[in-house]
């Protein structure tokens, strides 16, 4: 479903120099379809073991997860007929960087300093680790600092979540609507021109959550993260 989400999200929109992922766990394939776009990637991860799994993908190392699946998906999604085959190399290619993040520090990737961004794409992990509208908002407002002026958020997230399990450890995450949404973006100096929402139409026990979507926005301005 997030890859539906992605696939369908304008590609003329994004352009650019520096593409900065953070995302749920260590994954690459949210940039597939959009990658191309920009020139470099960097790719932020939440904890060491993210870190140490992304590294190990980016060198080919043995026993490193294959995503070759979903290349294919990602190319049959865009209508494309070829298999999907030298994407994951062309995206290790252009991958500059995989650091550690935290938002807890004034510079998230200490001691590291990144160049503002053209784009950087979320996928989940800003609702996963906000329990609160409020923590949500601060962590929206730590991605927006990551742009320059002009700069375009790309967020896949949900809307009424609930919680979301690892193992037997149930996690709550914020409960939020649209009409949160919007008033987190404009008070971060984001201005949204592109929202795509889907319903939950497979009810698991992993996570419970009513709708997936796809948002889109520019930085208008340079705002407070607070």
């Amino acid at each position: 479903m997030h890859l539906c989400c992605i696939v369908s999200y304008p590609p003329g929109l994004v352009k650019g120099e520096v593409l900065v992922d953070l995302s749920i766990g260590a994954t690459p394939f949210q940039l597939f379809n959009l990658y191309k776009c920009l020139k470099k990637v960097i790719i932020l991860e939440a904890n060491d073991c993210c870190v140490e799994d992304s590294q190990k993908w980016l060198e080919k190392n043995p026993g490193t997860y294959h995503w070759g699946h979903a290349a294919k998906i990602a190319v049959k999604l865009e209508g494309n007929s070829d298999n999907g085959e030298g994407i994951e190399d062309d995206l290790r290619s252009r991958v500059e960087q995989v650091l550690r993040c935290n938002f807890n520090k004034e510079n998230p990737t200490d001691p590291f300093i990144l160049q503002k961004a053209d784009c950087v794409i979320s996928l989940y992990i800003t609702g996963d680790i906000s329990t609160t509208l409020e923590s949500y908002s601060h962590n929206v407002g730590e991605l927006a600092k990551l742009l320059k002026i002009g700069g375009r958020l790309i967020m896949i997230d949900t809307f009424d979540g609930v919680y979301f399990t690892v193992g037997e450890h149930k996690f709550n995450i914020a409960n939020m609507n649209e009409k949160d949404l919007r008033q987190v973006m404009g008070d971060k100096g984001l201005s949204i021109d592109y929202l795509e929402v889907m319903d939950s139409k497979i009810p698991n026990d992993v996570a419970h959550y009513g709708q997936i979507f796809c948002v889109g926005a520019v930085k208008t301005k340079e705002v407070d993260a607070n």
